[in-house]
Parts: C-alpha cells; sequence; structure tokens
C-alpha cells in the first residue's frame, strides 16, 4: 500500500521544518532518508571535522619523514600541526 501513495507524497506533505531537505536532496531522497531513520534524532557532523579527516589522511600518506615544511606550506597549517598528525 505505501508504494501506491508514495507517488502522491509532495512537498507541501512535508513538515515546514524539513522542506529544505527536499528542496537541497530532492523528494527520492527525503523519503529513504525517513524510510531509515524517521522519528530519531540524527547527528551530522561539521563539513570542518570530515574535511579535517581526509586532510589529515592525505598529510599521513604523503609524509615522507622530513617534509614538514612542505606540507604545512601545502595545507597551510603549522609544522607542529604537522608533526601531530604524522605521529
Amino acid at each position: 500500500m505505501e508504494d501506491k501513495i508514495l507517488k502522491f507524497v509532495s512537498v507541501d506533505d512535508v513538515p515546514d521544518g524539513c522542506r529544505d531537505l527536499v528542496d537541497v536532496f530532492g523528494m527520492d531522497v527525503f523519503i529513504r532518508l525517513i524510510e531509515f531513520c524517521g522519528g530519531s534524532s540524527i547527528y551530522l557532523p561539521s563539513k570542518g571535522s570530515v574535511f579535517r579527516n581526509a586532510r589529515n589522511r592525505v598529510i599521513r600518506d604523503e609524509f615522507d619523514g622530513g617534509n614538514f615544511r612542505e606540507l604545512s606550506g601545502r595545507f597551510g597549517i603549522s609544522d607542529m600541526q604537522i608533526r601531530n598528525i604524522v605521529r
């Protein structure tokens, strides 16, 4: 029955506080999201923390044992931050 009703769901059926999600992701993704975790509170990490994890992984991969200054220049962080990341 849900499949038959699904084709009739519109943005007007979505609570006001969630319409931005439909605007950003589209109705199909919104429906998948509410099927997966509807009714629960979810935490989304900040963009900065996700990007920082990726940056640190790249730094560790490209560290050759002594290129602190090169990496600090490329990533715009201090030599000490590079040392902390690679240890």
